[in-house]
Protein backbone atom coordinates (compact mmCIF):
# COMPACT_ATOMS: atom_id res chain seq x y z
CA UNK A 1 0.00 0.00 0.00
CA UNK A 2 1.33 3.21 -1.03
CA UNK A 3 2.19 6.07 1.60
CA UNK A 4 3.03 9.75 0.78
CA UNK A 5 5.64 11.75 2.37
CA UNK A 6 5.39 14.96 3.29
CA UNK A 7 7.93 17.88 4.59
CA UNK A 8 5.76 19.92 6.62
CA UNK A 9 2.51 18.43 7.56
CA UNK A 10 -0.82 20.73 7.04
CA UNK A 11 -2.91 21.34 10.72
CA UNK A 12 -5.28 19.19 8.67
CA UNK A 13 -3.32 16.17 8.34
CA UNK A 14 -1.57 16.63 11.86
CA UNK A 15 -5.73 16.51 12.96
CA UNK A 16 -6.31 13.19 11.20
CA UNK A 17 -3.14 11.68 12.83
CA UNK A 18 -4.42 12.81 16.13
CA UNK A 19 -8.28 11.24 15.48
CA UNK A 20 -6.76 7.51 14.53
CA UNK A 21 -4.62 7.55 17.62
CA UNK A 22 -7.34 8.46 19.61
CA UNK A 23 -9.27 5.39 17.87
CA UNK A 24 -6.36 2.95 18.33
CA UNK A 25 -5.80 3.84 21.99
CA UNK A 26 -9.70 3.56 22.55
CA UNK A 27 -9.48 0.25 21.66
CA UNK A 28 -7.03 -0.36 24.03
CA UNK A 29 -4.23 -1.31 20.93
CA UNK A 30 -0.58 0.01 21.44
CA UNK A 31 1.21 0.92 18.39
CA UNK A 32 3.31 -2.35 18.52
CA UNK A 33 0.47 -4.58 18.50
CA UNK A 34 -1.50 -2.86 16.08
CA UNK A 35 1.77 -2.89 13.39
CA UNK A 36 2.51 -6.68 14.33
CA UNK A 37 -1.43 -7.58 13.73
CA UNK A 38 -1.38 -5.31 9.91
CA UNK A 39 2.42 -5.92 8.71
CA UNK A 40 3.73 -1.97 9.32
CA UNK A 41 6.30 -0.82 11.03
CA UNK A 42 5.84 1.15 14.40
CA UNK A 43 7.63 4.23 13.00
CA UNK A 44 5.03 4.61 10.07
CA UNK A 45 2.18 4.40 12.34
CA UNK A 46 4.06 6.52 14.56
CA UNK A 47 4.42 9.14 11.82
CA UNK A 48 0.41 8.98 10.69
CA UNK A 49 -0.54 9.59 13.95
CA UNK A 50 2.14 12.88 14.16
CA UNK A 51 1.06 13.82 10.56
CA UNK A 52 4.44 13.16 9.38
CA UNK A 53 3.72 11.04 6.76
CA UNK A 54 0.90 10.90 5.07
CA UNK A 55 -1.55 8.34 4.34
CA UNK A 56 -3.44 7.11 1.43
CA UNK A 57 -7.30 6.14 1.33
CA UNK A 58 -6.88 2.88 0.88
CA UNK A 59 -4.69 2.63 3.91
CA UNK A 60 -6.94 4.95 6.02
CA UNK A 61 -9.82 2.72 5.30
CA UNK A 62 -7.90 -0.13 5.57
CA UNK A 63 -7.02 1.03 9.24
CA UNK A 64 -10.82 2.48 9.74
CA UNK A 65 -11.51 -1.50 9.49
CA UNK A 66 -8.80 -2.71 11.83
CA UNK A 67 -9.97 -0.19 14.65
CA UNK A 68 -13.76 -1.58 14.05
CA UNK A 69 -15.26 1.96 13.01
CA UNK A 70 -18.99 1.20 11.90
CA UNK A 71 -20.08 4.97 11.71
CA UNK A 72 -20.15 5.92 8.55
CA UNK A 73 -20.33 9.49 9.61
CA UNK A 74 -16.79 8.92 11.55
CA UNK A 75 -15.96 7.30 8.53
CA UNK A 76 -16.62 9.82 6.38
CA UNK A 77 -15.49 12.73 8.24
CA UNK A 78 -11.82 11.12 8.31
CA UNK A 79 -11.86 10.01 4.71
CA UNK A 80 -12.85 13.63 4.08
CA UNK A 81 -10.03 15.38 6.37
CA UNK A 82 -7.85 13.59 4.44
CA UNK A 83 -8.68 14.62 1.39
CA UNK A 84 -8.83 18.69 2.44
CA UNK A 85 -5.80 17.70 4.27
CA UNK A 86 -3.85 17.06 1.16
CA UNK A 87 -4.87 20.87 -0.44
CA UNK A 88 -2.48 23.46 0.93
CA UNK A 89 -4.49 25.91 2.27
CA UNK A 90 -3.28 29.36 2.71
CA UNK A 91 -1.97 29.27 6.04
CA UNK A 92 0.69 26.94 4.75
CA UNK A 93 1.47 29.58 2.17
CA UNK A 94 2.40 32.00 4.91
CA UNK A 95 5.07 30.22 6.56
CA UNK A 96 7.60 32.49 5.25
CA UNK A 97 6.06 35.38 6.92
CA UNK A 98 5.03 33.84 10.29
CA UNK A 99 6.30 31.19 12.42
CA UNK A 100 5.28 27.21 11.79
CA UNK A 101 3.13 27.10 15.21
CA UNK A 102 1.66 30.52 14.06
CA UNK A 103 0.97 29.10 10.73
CA UNK A 104 -0.65 26.04 12.60
CA UNK A 105 -2.82 28.28 14.84
CA UNK A 106 -4.06 29.92 11.67
CA UNK A 107 -4.98 26.29 9.85
CA UNK A 108 -6.83 25.11 12.84
CA UNK A 109 -8.22 28.37 13.21
CA UNK A 110 -9.78 28.26 9.73
CA UNK A 111 -12.15 24.80 10.76
CA UNK A 112 -12.77 25.74 13.88
CA UNK A 113 -16.30 25.44 15.08
CA UNK A 114 -15.85 27.62 18.27
CA UNK A 115 -12.96 29.63 20.12
CA UNK A 116 -12.78 30.67 23.43
CA UNK A 117 -9.94 33.52 23.85
CA UNK A 118 -9.08 34.96 27.30
CA UNK A 119 -6.75 37.98 26.86
CA UNK A 120 -4.97 39.52 29.24
CA UNK A 121 -2.46 42.42 27.60
CA UNK A 122 -4.30 43.55 24.13
CA UNK A 123 -7.28 43.25 22.45
CA UNK A 124 -7.99 39.34 20.86
CA UNK A 125 -6.26 38.77 17.47
CA UNK A 126 -9.44 38.15 15.64
CA UNK A 127 -10.93 41.38 16.92
CA UNK A 128 -8.08 44.05 16.11
CA UNK A 129 -8.72 46.32 13.77
CA UNK A 130 -5.73 47.25 11.40
CA UNK A 131 -4.49 50.25 13.37
CA UNK A 132 -4.30 48.10 16.62
CA UNK A 133 -2.45 45.45 15.18
CA UNK A 134 0.23 48.05 13.62
CA UNK A 135 0.70 49.08 16.91
CA UNK A 136 1.32 46.38 18.56
CA UNK A 137 3.67 44.61 15.75
CA UNK A 138 5.09 48.32 15.84
CA UNK A 139 5.63 47.56 19.95
CA UNK A 140 6.84 44.04 19.49
CA UNK A 141 9.29 44.33 16.64
CA UNK A 142 10.00 47.83 15.77
CA UNK A 143 13.01 47.01 13.26
CA UNK A 144 10.67 45.00 11.31
CA UNK A 145 10.57 45.77 7.19
CA UNK A 146 8.16 47.61 6.34
CA UNK A 147 7.06 44.70 3.79
CA UNK A 148 7.24 42.14 6.23
CA UNK A 149 5.03 44.21 8.70
CA UNK A 150 2.65 45.07 5.89
CA UNK A 151 2.48 40.80 5.19
CA UNK A 152 1.81 40.37 9.01
CA UNK A 153 -1.29 42.70 8.28
CA UNK A 154 -2.45 41.52 5.64
CA UNK A 155 -2.80 37.96 7.50
CA UNK A 156 -4.32 39.30 10.42
CA UNK A 157 -7.16 40.96 8.39
CA UNK A 158 -7.46 37.84 6.36
CA UNK A 159 -7.94 35.27 9.54
CA UNK A 160 -11.14 37.71 10.14
CA UNK A 161 -12.90 36.17 7.41
CA UNK A 162 -13.57 33.13 9.39
CA UNK A 163 -16.39 35.13 11.03
CA UNK A 164 -18.23 35.47 7.49
CA UNK A 165 -17.83 32.32 6.42
CA UNK A 166 -21.11 29.74 5.28
CA UNK A 167 -20.74 28.26 8.88
CA UNK A 168 -18.69 31.53 10.98
CA UNK A 169 -16.93 30.18 13.59
CA UNK A 170 -18.46 31.22 17.44
CA UNK A 171 -16.15 33.38 19.72
CA UNK A 172 -16.42 33.63 22.97
CA UNK A 173 -14.02 35.98 24.19
CA UNK A 174 -12.47 37.00 27.93
CA UNK A 175 -10.52 40.64 27.80
CA UNK A 176 -8.96 42.09 31.42
CA UNK A 177 -10.23 45.41 31.94
CA UNK A 178 -6.43 46.59 32.16
CA UNK A 179 -6.48 45.88 28.58
CA UNK A 180 -8.39 48.96 27.76
CA UNK A 181 -6.02 51.18 29.99
CA UNK A 182 -3.52 50.10 28.12
CA UNK A 183 -3.39 52.36 25.22
CA UNK A 184 -1.80 51.04 21.95
CA UNK A 185 -1.23 53.41 19.63
CA UNK A 186 -2.30 56.81 20.96
CA UNK A 187 -6.50 57.42 21.92
CA UNK A 188 -7.22 57.92 18.37
CA UNK A 189 -6.22 54.21 17.86
CA UNK A 190 -7.82 53.00 20.88
CA UNK A 191 -10.98 54.58 20.48
CA UNK A 192 -11.71 53.19 16.46
CA UNK A 193 -10.63 50.10 18.30
CA UNK A 194 -13.52 49.60 21.15
CA UNK A 195 -15.70 51.46 18.61
CA UNK A 196 -15.11 48.07 15.96
CA UNK A 197 -15.27 45.85 19.46
CA UNK A 198 -18.86 47.79 20.16
CA UNK A 199 -19.44 47.42 16.26
CA UNK A 200 -19.26 43.43 16.37
CA UNK A 201 -21.00 42.99 19.33
CA UNK A 202 -23.90 44.68 17.35
CA UNK A 203 -23.09 43.25 13.98
CA UNK A 204 -22.58 39.47 15.00
CA UNK A 205 -25.00 39.08 17.78
CA UNK A 206 -25.01 34.87 17.81
CA UNK A 207 -21.54 34.39 17.17
CA UNK A 208 -19.20 37.52 18.84
CA UNK A 209 -19.69 37.36 22.25
CA UNK A 210 -17.78 39.74 24.60
CA UNK A 211 -16.72 39.94 28.50
CA UNK A 212 -15.01 41.68 30.44
CA UNK A 213 -13.42 40.64 33.33
CA UNK A 214 -13.04 43.63 35.67
CA UNK A 215 -9.91 44.70 37.60
CA UNK A 216 -11.90 43.71 41.08
CA UNK A 217 -12.36 40.50 40.00
CA UNK A 218 -10.48 37.89 42.14
CA UNK A 219 -9.45 36.31 38.90
CA UNK A 220 -7.12 39.04 38.23
CA UNK A 221 -5.12 38.31 34.68
CA UNK A 222 -1.61 37.99 35.80
CA UNK A 223 -2.92 34.66 37.69
CA UNK A 224 -3.44 33.07 34.38
CA UNK A 225 -2.32 35.08 31.03
CA UNK A 226 -3.73 34.83 27.72
CA UNK A 227 -4.87 31.59 25.90
CA UNK A 228 -7.01 30.30 23.60
CA UNK A 229 -9.45 27.17 23.27
CA UNK A 230 -10.14 25.74 19.60
CA UNK A 231 -13.67 23.43 19.18
CA UNK A 232 -13.89 21.83 16.03
CA UNK A 233 -17.46 20.73 14.84
CA UNK A 234 -17.50 17.54 14.66
CA UNK A 235 -17.04 15.31 18.48
CA UNK A 236 -14.25 13.01 17.37
CA UNK A 237 -12.03 15.56 17.37
CA UNK A 238 -10.67 17.16 21.04
CA UNK A 239 -9.78 20.41 21.59
CA UNK A 240 -6.84 21.96 21.91
CA UNK A 241 -5.15 25.00 23.81
CA UNK A 242 -2.63 27.48 21.99
CA UNK A 243 -0.50 29.41 24.21
CA UNK A 244 1.63 32.08 22.94
CA UNK A 245 4.63 34.15 24.72
CA UNK A 246 6.88 36.61 23.33
CA UNK A 247 9.32 34.37 21.96
CA UNK A 248 7.42 30.99 22.08
CA UNK A 249 4.29 29.11 21.05
CA UNK A 250 3.04 25.96 21.85
CA UNK A 251 -0.46 23.64 21.79
CA UNK A 252 -1.68 21.44 24.53
CA UNK A 253 -3.39 18.06 23.35
CA UNK A 254 -3.18 16.26 26.53
CA UNK A 255 -6.76 15.78 28.06
CA UNK A 256 -6.24 16.49 31.18
CA UNK A 257 -4.54 19.86 30.78
CA UNK A 258 -6.86 21.57 28.38
CA UNK A 259 -10.04 20.17 30.80
CA UNK A 260 -8.17 22.44 33.08
CA UNK A 261 -8.53 25.34 30.60
CA UNK A 262 -11.77 24.80 29.66
CA UNK A 263 -13.03 24.70 33.81
CA UNK A 264 -10.70 27.77 33.88
CA UNK A 265 -12.22 29.45 31.04
CA UNK A 266 -15.94 28.72 32.16
CA UNK A 267 -15.07 30.15 35.55
CA UNK A 268 -13.70 33.68 34.08
CA UNK A 269 -16.52 33.65 31.34
CA UNK A 270 -19.22 32.80 33.96
CA UNK A 271 -18.34 33.45 37.17
CA UNK A 272 -16.08 36.42 37.18
CA UNK A 273 -16.70 38.33 34.19
CA UNK A 274 -19.42 41.44 33.67
CA UNK A 275 -22.59 39.99 31.77
CA UNK A 276 -22.84 40.91 28.04
CA UNK A 277 -24.50 44.12 28.66
CA UNK A 278 -22.82 45.53 31.26
CA UNK A 279 -19.16 44.67 29.63
CA UNK A 280 -20.52 46.59 26.22
CA UNK A 281 -21.29 49.58 28.81
CA UNK A 282 -17.81 49.34 30.33
CA UNK A 283 -16.14 49.02 26.84
CA UNK A 284 -18.63 52.32 25.99
CA UNK A 285 -17.24 54.33 29.07
CA UNK A 286 -13.55 53.65 27.98
CA UNK A 287 -14.96 54.63 24.44
CA UNK A 288 -15.63 58.42 25.47
CA UNK A 289 -13.22 58.75 27.77
CA UNK A 290 -10.24 58.13 24.63
CA UNK A 291 -12.54 60.15 22.74
CA UNK A 292 -11.85 63.30 25.03
CA UNK A 293 -8.33 62.92 24.16
CA UNK A 294 -8.49 62.85 19.75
Amino acid sequence: MATRRMLQPTARQVRLGSILRGLREDGNGSQGAVCGEIGWSESKLSRIETGRLGISEDDLQFLLDRYGVKDQSLRGYVVDLRRRGNVRGWETRVRSAVSGPYADFIGYESDAAEMYNAETMLIPGLLQTHDYAAAVIKQQVPDMPEEERRERLDIRDKRREVFDRPRPLVFWGVISESVFRHVMGGPEVMAGQLEHLLSLSRDYPSTINIYVLPEESQSHGTLFGPFVILSFPQRWEPDIVYLEGFTSTKFLEDTDQVQEYSRLFRRLMMTDSLRGPESLKLIEHYLNDYRKDV
